[in-house]
């Protein structure tokens, strides 16, 4: 089965180019695959070696290639610098659809006011989505001093109407992102598939590993390492951490947060903990890794929540290690056994600093709360288990000959103008397949 696969990969900075360069390690043992980017050029080794990669942005007639495929499979996110031009073209040549973030606000808003420049077809897209207060929330945005992009509620505007109505298949990562697309559109060809994770090196390398950073960032073999990973935003509540630890007694930890963002750093001032926290920059993957596995303890809190999944989170279950996570969406469904949840709400702060006091000071707690986490990762995130379940259900949506046939004309009648969306497009295939085996 012949895959045209659609992605951001390093050294665009997304976790979702992460996720791709481990999925298509193990989906190469079930399909040809060649991929897709727009003006960058991969620097993974392994996927330069293994895979063709075509520029459809320097050479658009690349696109042409697409109907010679089985299936086109599309990563989105919602960054509109990595998927803009990713989106347009599944407007045209629809396909299945790895959906990372449920909420497309900043996607959709950065496509058309961005990439099309038109306040107009944003307008529109606006009422597609909400036909009873669209065109007012639009003239809101559009209107207000604040950058459409720079919009701070993004989760009550998902913008995903079109892309759900559209796509070919849609494949999510959790039951909250299933169930969220299926009240869009009951009929949606959704499924389920887990986040895949990474590959784990031996006990002994991690062993080793921790003494070196350490060393690096100046803590004691002593001491606890607590650590938030990713981009240092408002979602990840790293605020509601420092503030728990600014009111603990015991300081015999270190707080390490790994990734860029400055909106903490007067909170870290406020709460004097200048020689508590330790900020690393940006990491490249390998050194990210190599710090969730060095961590005594993981802290990953969401809201507002987009409908996500993470990275982290997964990465911090395969290595086996203590984590505190906001009980909401994705993060709610992974077994109680597993993780510390806690509720976003008034308590929010003492209810951490009550999970956090109780992993420093048991040890046994915390160590049974990371063999469990592994369990759960062993169980539910098996990479060859992944790549199979995403074999078969793709294998199960191979479109016949004359639906494909049908399509491409769709496609053709499409970039004539001579039909005016991509939806229907598809309702002009199945009608022609019905057609063409009577």
């Amino acid at each position: 089965m012949k895959i045209a696969y659609f992605s951001p990969l390093n050294p665009l900075k997304s976790g979702i180019s992460d996720y791709s360069e481990q999925l298509l390690k193990y989906l190469q043992n079930h399909f040809e695959i060649d991929i897709f980017v727009d003006d960058f050029t991969p620097e993974n080794k392994f996927i330069n070696e293994n895979f063709k990669i075509f520029d459809y942005i320097k050479d658009p007639s690349l696109l042409e290639k697409l109907k010679e495929y089985d299936h086109i499979v599309y990563n989105i996110g919602n960054n509109p610098h990595y998927h803009s031009n990713m989106y347009d073209v599944f407007l045209k040549y629809n396909g299945v659809i790895i959906l990372h973030d449920f909420v497309l606000y900043f996607l959709i808003t950065g496509y058309y006011l961005e990439t099309l420049n038109s306040e107009k077809l944003f307008l529109n897209e606006m009422v597609y989505n909400d036909e009873i207060n669209g065109e007012k929330r639009a003239m809101k945005i559009l209107s207000s001093s604040i950058n459409p992009l720079q919009f701070d509620k993004p989760h009550e505007i998902p913008l995903n109407k079109r892309l759900i109505n559209s796509a070919k298949a849609i494949i999510v990562h959790s039951d909250y992102a299933r169930n969220k697309v299926l009240e869009i559109n009951p009929a949606a060809n959704c499924i389920k598939i887990n986040q895949i994770g990474p590959d784990i090196a031996s006990r002994d390398y991690y062993k080793e590993l921790k003494k070196v950073y350490r060393k690096k960032y100046g803590i004691k073999e002593d001491e606890v390492l607590i650590s938030s990973f990713g981009y240092v935003s408002p979602t990840k509540r790293i605020d509601k951490v420092l503030e728990a630890l600014a009111s603990s007694k015991d300081k015999r930890f270190k707080y390490l947060l790994v990734g860029e963002g400055d909106y903490i750093d007067s909170l870290i001032k406020k709460y004097g903990l200048e020689e508590i926290v330790i900020k690393t920059g940006f990491t490249d993957l390998i050194e990210f890794d190599d710090l969730i596995a060095c961590s005594d303890i993981v802290v990953n809190l969401r809201y507002p929540y987009m409908g996500e999944t993470s990275a982290t989170m997964i990465r911090a279950l395969c290595l086996g290690k203590p984590t505190i996570v906001s009980n909401i969406g994705w993060f709610s469904e992974i077994d109680d056994a597993s993780v510390i949840k806690i509720e976003v709400d008034n308590y929010e702060v003492e209810n951490l600093k009550k999970c956090l006091s109780k992993l420093l000071d048991d040890s046994n707690y915390k160590e049974s709360l990371g063999q469990q986490a592994k369990i759960y990762a062993e169980k539910y995130l098996d990479s060859h288990v992944i790549a199979k379940n995403f074999y078969e259900f793709l294998n199960s949506n191979k479109e016949s000959l004359e639906i494909k046939v049908a399509s491409n004309l769709g496609v053709q009648l499409y970039n004539l103008d001579l039909i005016e969306s991509h939806t229907t497009i598809d309702r002009l295939a199945k009608t022609i397949n019905v057609l063409m085996q009577e």
